[in-house]
């Protein structure tokens, strides 16, 4: 999970399947993790930015002392058309997971710190949860711990049908069976306009640079022209556009590893 208008060239919308990640811990041999993140988007007052992040740096202190048993990752824009919003991010957990840990975060009084010490910094809120397909993502060991992480979000349209979802899939599976050397994550979310979003890691700002062949050209060679022209245009039939951020993740306001 470029920033671009509804991408209609086939080439062009499939090429943002390039080396492609994500922002959970997931292993492709191992057992899938439960699908849900919960995800806060966050915009500072305007001038209030750095005591937001001094707010929220203790905020994180906080809950590590009380033991919140999320680990909240951060993330601020580094690029995209709108670098205010700070993305919080926790996974992976199941629907009657979150009413364990509401009820947990509110005896611990995490709701209660954050609203009295970081609230007065922040404009607006939105919060939504994602669905991860783990069946169609592909992430192999080892890879994906960014810190850059670029997100293409297509909006769906309206009555737009399953076509443009199985398409998803065929890609998907395309690539996974036939050795396509990317990278990817699917999104679904809840709350808001109905969106899928595909995530991408990088290490740096050149490892953003295309691979020699684009997913494009390789679905042209093992499909066929006309097949993979037909594929391409069912995916973006179920969709009015598409948006492109790239993340960075801020490890002063996120949750501390294992490790350290």
């Amino acid at each position: 999970m470029k920033r671009t208008t509804f991408i209609t060239s086939i080439t062009a919308s499939i090429a943002l399947l390039a080396p492609l990640s994500l922002l959970a811990d997931h292993h492709e041999e191992a057992a899938a993790p439960p699908s849900l993140t919960e995800v806060w988007i966050v915009v500072p007052k305007a001038g209030m930015a750095d005591k937001f992040v001094k707010a929220v740096t203790d905020d994180i202190a906080y809950r590590v002392k009380k033991g919140d048993t999320r680990s909240w990752n951060a993330y601020t824009v580094a690029i995209g058309h709108n670098l205010d919003p700070i993305q919080f991010r926790a996974c992976c957990f199941d629907w009657a997971d979150q009413d364990t840990y509401e009820a947990d975060s509110m005896e611990k009084g995490l709701s209660k710190n954050w609203n009295e010490n970081v609230d007065q910094y922040v404009d607006h809120y939105h919060r939504y949860f994602e669905t991860t397909d783990w069946e169609n993502s592909h992430w192999p060991e080892g890879e994906g711990d960014g810190p850059y992480y670029g997100a293409t979000t297509w909006t769906h349209k309206q009555g737009g049908g399953e076509a443009s979802n199985n398409a998803r899939k065929k890609m998907s599976q395309l690539a996974i069976n036939e050795g396509w050397e990317g990278n990817w994550l699917w999104f679904s979310r809840t709350g808001g306009k109905s969106t899928t979003a595909i995530v991408s890691s990088y290490k740096n700002y050149a490892d953003m640079e295309p691979p020699e062949q684009s997913f494009g050209a390789f679905a042209y060679e093992k499909l066929g022209e006309e097949e993979a022209a037909k594929m391409f245009e069912e995916f973006n039939s179920g969709f009015t556009d598409s948006d492109y951020t790239v993340w960075k993740h801020h490890k002063g306001m996120s949750m501390p590893d294992d490790e350290e």
